[in-house]
């Protein structure tokens, strides 16, 4: 399947980022007798095929959109708290208030609703945005073997297997620490943070009818925006590892690492066509 793509420039240092929700550019090199003699950073196009009007634009990084949402809204939620939730800034206490006490219940809950509101959307585009990445992360051609002890088998998945029947915690410790070559995960610090951040996710998505008004008092616990944070520091730290053998590819958003480090991949001429003239430079990778 080809892409359009478009020339943005000759070398990354003449790029700059205006927008960490886009996907990166690819920097292609051209090697002769290990001597760079050509080079180009290529931008990928997307397209609405609206009729006869076409919308093109450089195409998004889902990852960083995903984590883009979740930080939005966990900002909101954050100065929510400070301005109108936070028991060391605010007086709570309804039988001391001047005001009419009916009006001031409203007043509470609607800033309790808006609040749920806004962590319950953070909560759930931070999971998905580490979904998406491990799902991403795992190549084709991948296996995930299992040994299950009381049927004396070894199960064996696929990648297929791995998104659908794997849990997201599993798929990091035991799957990513093995594609990405990391340390042991689970000793990390943020680590707790992670599994509190699956089991206030998984509340949110798979309600039960016990406990139904239970489950979200969580939220206004401080630790709650650690929790949404930690999908950005799992993220950093396969980066962290990645990068040091110097690999890196489009997968990863902006959002992730401190540098401009950018996938580069080998020039070859019988892989790319040129759709536009030279000044527009489009052109489309086979």
């Amino acid at each position: 399947m080809s892409k359009s793509s478009l020339v943005y420039c000759i070398n990354p240092s003449q790029y700059e980022i205006f927008d960490e929700r886009i996907n990166k550019p690819v920097w292609y090199r051209k090697i002769e007798n290990g001597k760079e003699t050509g080079s180009l950073v290529s931008q990928e196009i997307d397209e609405i095929e609206f009729p006869k009007n076409p919308f093109e634009f450089f195409a998004p990084n889902n990852v960083g959109m995903l984590l883009s949402i979740s930080q939005r809204y966990k900002v909101l939620a954050k100065g929510l708290y400070d301005e109108k939730i936070n028991p060391n800034n605010v007086k709570h206490s309804y039988v001391e208030t001047e005001k009419d006490k009916k009006k001031f219940l409203q007043e509470k809950s609607i800033v309790s609703a808006d609040y749920i509101e806004l962590i319950q959307i953070s909560v759930v585009f931070a999971y998905t945005a580490i979904e998406s990445f491990a799902n991403l992360s795992i190549p084709e051609d991948y296996e995930y073997k299992v040994k299950v002890k009381s049927k004396g088998i070894t199960e064996i998945y696929d990648k297929t297997a791995i998104e659908r029947w794997v849990s997201l915690t599993d798929k990091i410790a035991k799957v990513l620490t093995d594609v990405y070559s990391t340390s042991k995960i689970e000793s990390q610090k943020f680590w707790s943070n992670l599994k509190s951040l699956e089991k206030n996710r998984h509340n949110i998505i798979h309600q039960k009818s016990i406990n139904r008004t239970e489950f979200y008092k969580e939220y206004f616990k401080e630790g709650i925006f650690k929790q949404i944070d930690s999908a950005q520091t799992v993220l950093q730290f396969f980066y962290d590892a990645h990068s040091k053998e110097n690999r890196t590819n489009p997968l990863w958003p902006w959002a992730i690492g401190k540098e401009k480090a950018f996938p580069i991949a080998e020039f070859e001429s019988k892989n790319f066509e040129v759709v536009g003239n030279l000044f527009e430079g489009k052109m489309k990778i086979k």
